[in-house]
Protein backbone atom coordinates (compact mmCIF):
# COMPACT_ATOMS: atom_id res chain seq x y z
CA UNK A 1 0.00 0.00 0.00
CA UNK A 2 1.36 3.31 -1.08
CA UNK A 3 2.06 5.87 1.95
CA UNK A 4 2.68 9.82 2.20
CA UNK A 5 6.44 9.80 4.15
CA UNK A 6 8.45 12.82 4.92
CA UNK A 7 11.59 12.46 4.67
CA UNK A 8 13.69 14.83 7.04
CA UNK A 9 18.01 15.45 5.93
CA UNK A 10 16.65 14.57 2.22
CA UNK A 11 19.71 16.07 0.33
CA UNK A 12 22.30 14.37 2.47
CA UNK A 13 23.85 10.88 1.59
CA UNK A 14 21.13 8.99 3.10
CA UNK A 15 18.10 11.10 2.64
CA UNK A 16 19.04 11.29 -0.77
CA UNK A 17 19.02 7.48 -1.40
CA UNK A 18 16.01 7.11 0.70
CA UNK A 19 13.99 9.81 -1.53
CA UNK A 20 14.66 7.91 -4.88
CA UNK A 21 13.99 4.19 -3.19
CA UNK A 22 10.62 5.34 -1.60
CA UNK A 23 9.54 6.79 -4.53
CA UNK A 24 10.51 3.60 -6.45
CA UNK A 25 8.29 1.46 -4.38
CA UNK A 26 5.40 4.16 -4.97
CA UNK A 27 5.20 6.02 -2.04
CA UNK A 28 4.28 9.48 -1.73
CA UNK A 29 7.40 11.44 -0.69
CA UNK A 30 7.95 15.16 0.90
CA UNK A 31 11.19 15.77 0.92
CA UNK A 32 12.58 18.36 3.29
CA UNK A 33 15.65 20.19 3.88
CA UNK A 34 17.44 23.65 3.11
CA UNK A 35 17.06 24.81 -0.46
CA UNK A 36 19.91 23.65 -2.47
CA UNK A 37 19.72 22.03 -6.21
CA UNK A 38 19.68 18.96 -4.80
CA UNK A 39 16.38 19.64 -3.09
CA UNK A 40 15.51 20.64 -6.82
CA UNK A 41 16.46 17.22 -8.12
CA UNK A 42 14.59 15.41 -5.77
CA UNK A 43 11.44 17.02 -7.35
CA UNK A 44 12.29 16.34 -10.68
CA UNK A 45 12.80 12.81 -9.52
CA UNK A 46 9.06 12.97 -8.59
CA UNK A 47 9.25 14.01 -4.82
CA UNK A 48 7.17 17.10 -3.26
CA UNK A 49 10.30 19.34 -2.10
CA UNK A 50 9.74 21.55 1.03
CA UNK A 51 12.58 23.89 2.11
CA UNK A 52 13.01 25.14 5.29
CA UNK A 53 14.68 24.98 8.76
CA UNK A 54 14.06 22.06 11.18
CA UNK A 55 14.11 24.61 14.20
CA UNK A 56 10.83 25.78 12.68
CA UNK A 57 8.29 24.09 14.36
CA UNK A 58 5.24 25.31 12.72
CA UNK A 59 7.03 24.34 9.32
CA UNK A 60 7.90 21.42 10.70
CA UNK A 61 4.47 20.64 11.88
CA UNK A 62 2.75 21.40 8.76
CA UNK A 63 4.85 19.66 6.70
CA UNK A 64 4.64 16.14 9.32
CA UNK A 65 0.57 16.74 9.76
CA UNK A 66 -1.32 13.97 7.92
CA UNK A 67 2.03 11.52 7.09
CA UNK A 68 1.58 8.26 7.41
CA UNK A 69 5.32 8.26 8.61
CA UNK A 70 8.55 9.79 8.71
CA UNK A 71 12.26 9.63 8.49
CA UNK A 72 13.37 11.84 11.62
CA UNK A 73 17.11 13.06 11.78
CA UNK A 74 19.08 15.97 13.49
CA UNK A 75 21.04 17.09 10.77
CA UNK A 76 25.42 17.88 11.37
CA UNK A 77 26.41 21.08 11.85
CA UNK A 78 29.95 20.84 11.98
CA UNK A 79 30.71 24.54 12.35
CA UNK A 80 28.18 25.21 15.40
CA UNK A 81 29.84 27.04 17.71
CA UNK A 82 28.40 24.11 20.46
CA UNK A 83 26.95 21.37 18.50
CA UNK A 84 25.47 19.87 21.29
CA UNK A 85 23.26 22.96 22.24
CA UNK A 86 22.73 22.97 18.34
CA UNK A 87 21.48 19.05 18.29
CA UNK A 88 19.66 20.05 21.55
CA UNK A 89 17.48 22.61 20.04
CA UNK A 90 16.71 21.11 16.75
CA UNK A 91 16.01 17.88 18.58
CA UNK A 92 13.91 19.65 21.26
CA UNK A 93 11.99 21.21 17.83
CA UNK A 94 11.66 18.14 15.94
CA UNK A 95 9.94 16.39 18.81
CA UNK A 96 7.57 19.17 19.30
CA UNK A 97 6.42 19.71 15.64
CA UNK A 98 6.12 15.36 15.86
CA UNK A 99 3.67 15.68 19.14
CA UNK A 100 1.45 18.72 17.25
CA UNK A 101 1.35 17.23 14.20
CA UNK A 102 -0.02 13.90 15.55
CA UNK A 103 2.39 11.81 13.47
CA UNK A 104 2.22 8.03 14.52
CA UNK A 105 5.16 5.75 12.83
CA UNK A 106 9.06 6.86 12.49
CA UNK A 107 12.42 5.71 11.73
CA UNK A 108 15.02 8.14 13.66
CA UNK A 109 18.32 8.10 12.65
CA UNK A 110 20.75 7.63 15.78
CA UNK A 111 23.92 5.92 15.81
CA UNK A 112 26.11 3.35 17.59
CA UNK A 113 26.46 4.38 20.74
CA UNK A 114 23.75 6.23 21.73
CA UNK A 115 22.30 3.61 24.24
CA UNK A 116 25.12 5.29 26.24
CA UNK A 117 24.88 8.91 28.18
CA UNK A 118 28.06 9.83 27.78
CA UNK A 119 32.28 9.42 26.10
CA UNK A 120 30.58 9.37 22.81
CA UNK A 121 31.23 12.64 21.29
CA UNK A 122 28.32 13.86 19.46
CA UNK A 123 26.25 10.83 19.56
CA UNK A 124 25.61 12.09 23.02
CA UNK A 125 22.82 14.21 21.06
CA UNK A 126 21.38 11.65 19.26
CA UNK A 127 21.00 9.70 22.67
CA UNK A 128 18.89 12.88 24.00
CA UNK A 129 16.95 12.56 20.83
CA UNK A 130 15.63 9.30 21.30
CA UNK A 131 14.60 9.87 25.18
CA UNK A 132 12.72 12.73 23.59
CA UNK A 133 11.27 10.60 20.74
CA UNK A 134 9.93 7.69 23.40
CA UNK A 135 8.63 10.18 25.58
CA UNK A 136 5.67 11.27 22.80
CA UNK A 137 2.74 9.56 23.62
CA UNK A 138 1.49 7.95 20.26
CA UNK A 139 4.58 7.42 18.45
CA UNK A 140 5.95 4.41 16.99
CA UNK A 141 9.97 4.99 16.45
CA UNK A 142 12.45 2.30 15.26
CA UNK A 143 16.06 4.02 16.05
CA UNK A 144 18.63 2.96 13.68
CA UNK A 145 21.91 3.06 14.78
CA UNK A 146 24.85 2.78 12.64
CA UNK A 147 28.12 2.20 13.12
CA UNK A 148 31.00 4.80 11.26
CA UNK A 149 30.00 5.81 8.07
CA UNK A 150 32.69 4.84 5.31
CA UNK A 151 31.77 8.11 3.83
CA UNK A 152 33.61 9.46 6.73
CA UNK A 153 36.54 8.08 4.77
CA UNK A 154 36.42 10.77 1.75
CA UNK A 155 37.64 13.39 3.80
CA UNK A 156 41.31 11.36 3.33
CA UNK A 157 41.49 12.50 -0.32
CA UNK A 158 43.36 15.69 0.49
CA UNK A 159 45.79 14.00 2.44
CA UNK A 160 46.55 11.03 -0.31
CA UNK A 161 46.76 13.79 -2.86
CA UNK A 162 49.29 16.19 -0.87
CA UNK A 163 50.57 14.40 1.39
CA UNK A 164 50.92 10.67 0.11
CA UNK A 165 49.34 9.10 3.11
CA UNK A 166 46.22 8.53 5.13
CA UNK A 167 45.66 9.19 8.33
CA UNK A 168 43.88 10.08 11.71
CA UNK A 169 44.01 10.05 15.13
CA UNK A 170 42.50 6.50 15.04
CA UNK A 171 44.79 3.29 16.58
CA UNK A 172 45.83 1.86 12.85
CA UNK A 173 45.28 -1.99 14.63
CA UNK A 174 41.93 -1.21 16.30
CA UNK A 175 38.99 -3.34 14.99
CA UNK A 176 35.37 -0.91 14.66
CA UNK A 177 32.89 -1.31 12.24
CA UNK A 178 32.04 0.80 9.29
CA UNK A 179 28.51 1.29 7.57
CA UNK A 180 28.03 2.71 3.68
CA UNK A 181 25.36 5.21 4.17
CA UNK A 182 23.39 3.33 1.06
CA UNK A 183 22.75 0.64 3.29
CA UNK A 184 21.19 2.62 6.11
CA UNK A 185 18.88 4.55 3.64
CA UNK A 186 17.94 0.53 2.14
CA UNK A 187 17.23 -0.53 5.95
CA UNK A 188 15.02 2.62 6.39
CA UNK A 189 13.02 2.08 3.37
CA UNK A 190 12.83 -1.31 4.51
CA UNK A 191 10.87 -0.58 7.88
CA UNK A 192 8.93 2.54 6.33
CA UNK A 193 7.32 0.16 4.18
CA UNK A 194 6.95 -2.51 6.77
CA UNK A 195 5.36 0.03 8.83
CA UNK A 196 6.70 0.48 12.63
CA UNK A 197 5.27 -0.87 16.19
CA UNK A 198 6.38 0.12 19.37
CA UNK A 199 10.05 1.51 20.31
CA UNK A 200 12.61 0.56 19.35
CA UNK A 201 16.50 0.14 18.26
CA UNK A 202 18.64 -1.50 15.78
CA UNK A 203 21.98 -1.94 15.44
CA UNK A 204 23.72 -1.50 11.94
CA UNK A 205 27.53 -2.66 11.76
CA UNK A 206 28.40 -2.98 8.18
CA UNK A 207 29.65 -6.07 6.51
CA UNK A 208 32.41 -6.74 8.52
CA UNK A 209 34.18 -4.69 11.38
CA UNK A 210 38.03 -3.85 10.23
CA UNK A 211 40.91 -2.06 11.09
CA UNK A 212 42.53 1.36 9.70
CA UNK A 213 45.48 -0.41 8.16
CA UNK A 214 42.79 -3.05 6.08
CA UNK A 215 40.65 0.17 4.97
CA UNK A 216 43.46 1.96 3.85
CA UNK A 217 44.72 -1.03 1.77
CA UNK A 218 41.47 -1.17 0.42
CA UNK A 219 41.07 2.61 -0.88
CA UNK A 220 45.06 2.23 -1.95
CA UNK A 221 43.89 -0.95 -4.06
CA UNK A 222 41.07 1.21 -5.74
CA UNK A 223 42.88 4.14 -6.18
CA UNK A 224 46.03 2.47 -8.18
CA UNK A 225 47.83 2.98 -5.15
CA UNK A 226 48.51 -0.73 -3.38
CA UNK A 227 51.36 0.80 -0.98
CA UNK A 228 49.27 3.73 0.20
CA UNK A 229 50.23 3.79 4.19
CA UNK A 230 48.04 4.53 7.08
CA UNK A 231 49.55 7.32 9.50
CA UNK A 232 47.95 7.64 13.28
CA UNK A 233 48.03 11.26 14.27
CA UNK A 234 49.06 12.55 17.68
CA UNK A 235 45.48 14.15 19.65
CA UNK A 236 46.29 17.51 19.22
CA UNK A 237 47.86 17.68 15.67
CA UNK A 238 44.49 16.15 15.03
CA UNK A 239 42.44 18.33 16.57
CA UNK A 240 44.36 21.41 14.83
CA UNK A 241 43.60 19.69 11.46
CA UNK A 242 39.91 19.18 11.83
CA UNK A 243 40.01 22.83 13.00
CA UNK A 244 41.82 23.93 10.20
CA UNK A 245 39.76 22.10 7.79
CA UNK A 246 36.39 24.13 8.96
CA UNK A 247 34.99 22.50 11.69
CA UNK A 248 34.21 24.13 15.10
CA UNK A 249 36.27 24.07 18.47
CA UNK A 250 33.02 22.17 19.61
CA UNK A 251 33.36 19.87 16.65
CA UNK A 252 37.07 19.00 17.04
CA UNK A 253 36.48 18.21 20.98
CA UNK A 254 33.65 16.21 20.28
CA UNK A 255 35.22 13.93 17.71
CA UNK A 256 38.51 13.92 19.81
CA UNK A 257 37.05 12.60 22.81
CA UNK A 258 34.94 10.37 20.85
CA UNK A 259 38.57 8.95 19.01
CA UNK A 260 40.40 8.74 22.45
CA UNK A 261 37.07 6.43 23.96
CA UNK A 262 37.33 4.42 20.75
CA UNK A 263 40.66 3.83 20.69
CA UNK A 264 41.29 2.71 24.63
CA UNK A 265 38.20 0.10 23.56
CA UNK A 266 35.20 1.82 25.45
CA UNK A 267 32.71 2.70 23.21
CA UNK A 268 31.46 1.87 20.16
CA UNK A 269 33.66 -0.64 19.18
CA UNK A 270 32.59 -4.23 21.04
CA UNK A 271 29.04 -4.60 19.95
CA UNK A 272 27.43 -7.94 18.92
CA UNK A 273 27.46 -8.65 15.95
CA UNK A 274 24.13 -10.89 14.36
CA UNK A 275 22.90 -10.92 10.90
CA UNK A 276 20.13 -8.59 11.21
CA UNK A 277 22.97 -6.25 12.30
CA UNK A 278 25.26 -6.79 9.18
CA UNK A 279 24.63 -4.87 5.99
CA UNK A 280 25.94 -5.92 2.55
CA UNK A 281 28.26 -3.54 1.36
CA UNK A 282 31.80 -4.43 2.03
CA UNK A 283 34.98 -1.42 2.48
CA UNK A 284 36.00 -2.50 -0.90
CA UNK A 285 32.78 -2.27 -2.93
CA UNK A 286 32.85 1.21 -1.14
CA UNK A 287 36.00 2.11 -2.53
CA UNK A 288 35.81 0.88 -6.05
CA UNK A 289 32.17 2.52 -6.33
CA UNK A 290 32.55 5.61 -4.23
CA UNK A 291 36.41 6.33 -2.66
CA UNK A 292 37.87 5.83 -6.17
CA UNK A 293 35.37 7.94 -8.34
CA UNK A 294 35.85 10.56 -6.01
CA UNK A 295 39.08 10.90 -5.66
CA UNK A 296 39.37 10.34 -9.40
CA UNK A 297 37.21 13.63 -9.72
CA UNK A 298 39.22 15.95 -7.38
CA UNK A 299 42.41 14.45 -8.99
CA UNK A 300 40.89 16.31 -12.36
CA UNK A 301 39.42 18.89 -10.58
CA UNK A 302 42.98 20.35 -9.30
CA UNK A 303 44.89 23.13 -11.63
CA UNK A 304 47.06 21.47 -14.22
Amino acid sequence: MAKHIVVTGATGNIGTVLVHTLLQQGHRVTAVARPSSRLDALAQAGATTRAGNLHDVAFLTETLHGADAAFLMIPPNVTAPDVLEHMRQTGEAIAEAVRASGLRQAVHLSSIGADLPAGTGPVVGVHHQEARLNAIAGLSVLHLRPAYFMENLLANIGLIQHMGIAGSAMRADLRFPLIATRDIAARAAEALQAGISGQSSQLLLGARNHTMQEVTAALGAAIGRPGLAYVQFPYDDAKKGMMQAGLSESMASLYDEMTRNMNEEKVMVNDVRTPEATTPTTIEEFARTVFAPAFQGAAAAQPA
